[in-house]
């Protein structure tokens, strides 16, 4: 998967729901019926289901910073693009057959796609048109990033990482150090007065994560006791010091405060041990996450997660690959049979 999107690191830190549930009272006494269960949604979050107009899987999900322009790209070489926030949906043609994992857009005009069999697409005018880049691999891409509109890293099987520094003209091999395939890929941005993207993330298969403190060479880091051959399927860093990684965990995720030099857990009780594909910050105390089952998840604080639902989604069981939010109020989240969610703060 994975997954992530356009930098937002000033966005004020917005109230959470909480999914609760209650048993009503057993009046008709021991040998009577079961007391009665009550789902009470949550009414701090409007989710709206929108036409996407595919019955594909789509598996990312990216934004232009400071518009409303969006795109989701998925199987069968799919790419959906909307303005106006959703209402609409119209498809792009790639160019390209096979599935594209990850989409990445720094403005509304240049973003990249990568996917099965090495393939890298570019556009330079919001998707109208897509050309092939030459990636110089052939294992699939799954996780992809861009600091600017240069400089991008790609990540993918067997370990492979491939990165630019002319905006994908040439990609060349970075030295992972491992051979398991890589989910997901994500930088920190730059500390306040400097201007170079070189914190960066990687995470796969059987709990790998490694990091690169340049850009180039990458080590491992250990994920913490109790997880060694769970895999790891988004990752996310709202700093250098602050960051988060989701999987097959069970009740938990993984969150860190010194950058990846040591690991702890947070609970997810309301993932129902569900796996958990993406995670995404809006600022450092303001998460998501997303999964199996149709699972939503909403983070306060960067530790503790609550579950979202509403009653217009109760009967959704599609795996949900990725969320991304534009701002505190408004994202969107992509998943199997081409759903695409709208997620609002409510008024």
């Amino acid at each position: 998967m994975l997954r992530k999107l356009a930098l937002i690191w000033a966005i004020a830190v917005v109230a959470f729901p909480v999914i609760l549930f209650s048993c009503g009272e057993d009046e008709s006494g021991p040998s009577g019926p079961p007391p009665t269960i009550k789902e009470e949604f949550t009414t701090d979050w409007n989710i709206t289901i929108q036409e996407s107009g595919v019955e594909l899987t789509l598996q990312e999900v990216s934004f232009a910073p400071g518009s409303d322009h969006v795109w989701v790209v998925g199987n069968e070489g799919t790419i959906l693009h909307t303005a106006d926030r959703g209402q609409t949906w119209e498809p792009q043609v790639s160019g390209v057959s096979g599935t594209l994992y990850s989409v990445y857009f720094v403005n509304e005009n240049e973003g990249w796609a990568v996917g099965d069999g090495g393939t890298i697409i570019r556009t330079e005018d919001g998707g109208a048109t897509w050309e092939t880049q030459n990636s110089g691999i052939t294992q699939p891409l799954r996780g992809l990033f861009f600091a600017n509109n240069s400089e991008g890293w790609a990540a993918g099987g067997g370990g492979i990482i491939i990165s630019t520094r002319d905006g994908g003209l040439e990609w060349n091999p970075q030295d992972s150090g491992i051979n398991q395939d890589l989910e997901a890929i994500y930088f920190a941005p730059p500390k306040p007065g400097e201007v170079v993207v070189n914190q960066g993330w990687a995470v796969g298969l059987n709990t790998y994560i490694i990091h690169t403190g340049g850009g180039g060479r990458w080590t491992r880091q250990p994920a913490g006791r109790g997880f060694t051959n769970e895999p790891l399927y988004g990752v996310f860093f709202a700093n250098d010091k602050k960051g988060w990684a989701v999987g097959r965990l069970g009740p938990a995720i993984l969150n860190t405060s010194n950058g990846g030099q040591t690991w702890d857990q947070s609970a997810a009780v309301d993932a129902g041990g569900k796996a958990l594909y993406d995670v995404f910050f809006i600022t450092a105390a303001d998460g998501w996450a997303v999964g199996s089952g149709a699972k939503i998840l909403h983070s306060p604080d960067g530790r503790v997660w609550n579950g979202i639902k509403t009653e217009s989604i109760q009967d959704l069981k599609d795996v949900l690959w990725a969320v991304a939010f534009a701002s505190a109020e408004e994202g969107w989240a992509v998943g199997d049979n081409g759903t695409i969610l709208h997620i609002e703060k409510a008024q």
